[in-house]
């Protein structure tokens, strides 16, 4: 989980080093008129004694306040990321943690507020609420809904949510991964759970296959996506993440047994519109007038993801030889050529590629 949030978090730096837009830990003072107002009242607001317990620390904190309270990796433990979050927030006040970081949008004191707003392992307090949420600097909005909440919101949807109130480009992409990272939880179970019954060497037909999935999804949304612009990251994410989503539910689709159909003569038409695909595809990247960083795709790149979808392909094809032997390899293959070549005609929509097809891509087979 850990090599998403430090992927986004390259991404993230290089555009804040390209950006003149405000910092998310900007203090208080940087805050407009009606903020500091606001938070005039409640920066006063007297913190709890098991804060006052705490030691300021010499080093960033080794716990994890944003996992603890979503549970990715572990179990949901409110008062673990609150114990964790009074030790980042006193580490960011001593400037232990780089200004852009994972937790200095969502760790110590934003998470204070979150966990003292929604009443979640604490009673809730919202002038304490306030109080974090004026020192993580979170804008009017959001603090005026934190001020709205109604008693007990922990127990409705009624929460308090820091992600609906980041509109920065770095909030968006920060939250978009933090959503990813709760997203990927689910779908690791539900794989888990749907794999749980089956024998040994199954299981472990599977494991490949689904590191195979995880190596073309990134591979793909890391190479065949256009990268340029301040939203480059949302834009490779959301692929990725439609791949995972994809690669679930195919799972699901098989086992309820909805499986493929195809034969030789399938994959060798589907095999030859691939390879047609890709050649111009390549071309057209080539042909592309490169400029510096300008997020163009190379075709390199292409070749990147074409080799990571090939072991994708075979671990498909082989794990099915052994889980779905009622069905021919050709069934698969078909299947995933078709997939691919549909994959590749929505990269080439852009870089260069004038068909009707890019304004109505529609769905993958």
């Amino acid at each position: 989980m850990k090599s998403h949030f430090n992927k986004m978090l390259a991404v993230l730096l290089i555009l804040l080093a390209l950006s003149c837009s405000p910092s998310l830990s900007a203090q208080i003072d940087d805050a407009d008129t009606a903020t500091r107002a606001k938070c005039g009242i409640y920066l006063n607001a007297a913190l709890p004694t098991e804060a006052l317990a705490i030691a300021i620390p010499k080093s960033w904190p080794g716990c994890d306040s944003i996992h603890s309270y979503s549970g990715i990796g572990q179990k949901v433990n409110f008062a673990a990321a609150r114990q964790c979050a009074w030790r980042e927030r006193l580490a960011r006040q001593a400037n232990l943690e780089p200004r852009y970081s994972p937790e200095s949008l969502f760790g110590g004191s934003a998470m204070l507020a979150v966990l003292y707003a929604n009443g979640e392992g604490v009673e809730q307090n919202k002038p304490l609420a306030m109080r974090f949420a004026c020192e993580s600097a979170l804008n009017d909005q959001g603090l005026a809904a934190v001020a709205a909440l109604p008693d007990m919101p922990h127990i409705s949807e009624n929460k308090f949510r820091y992600c609906d109130y980041g509109f920065t480009t770095f909030e968006m992409n920060f939250c978009a991964e933090y959503q990813n990272e709760i997203t990927e939880r689910g779908r690791q179970d539900a794989l888990d759970a749907l794999s749980k019954p089956w024998p040994q060497a199954e299981k472990e037909a599977f494991a490949t296959l689904r590191k195979a999935a995880e190596n073309y999804a990134k591979s793909h949304g890391e190479n065949e996506v256009y990268r340029g612009g301040t939203i480059r990251y949302l834009r490779e994410n959301g692929v990725e993440e439609r791949q995972r989503d994809k690669f679930v539910a195919a799972v699901r689709k098989f086992e309820a047994g909805q499986l493929p159909t195809g034969t030789e003569g399938d994959f060798r038409s589907a095999d030859l519109d691939l390879n047609m695909t890709y050649k111009k595809l390549l071309e057209l990247a080539a042909a592309q007038n490169f400029a510096e960083d300008d997020g163009d795709i190379h075709p390199e790149d292409i070749r990147k993801a074409e080799g990571a979808w090939l072991q994708y392909r075979d671990a498909w094809v082989a794990f099915a030889r052994i889980h779905y032997r009622q069905t021919n390899p050709y069934s698969w293959l078909t299947l995933l050529t078709r997939n691919r070549c549909w994959s590749l005609r929505q990269t080439m929509c852009t870089v260069g590629w004038s068909d009707p097809a890019c304004k109505r891509p529609g769905d993958n087979p």
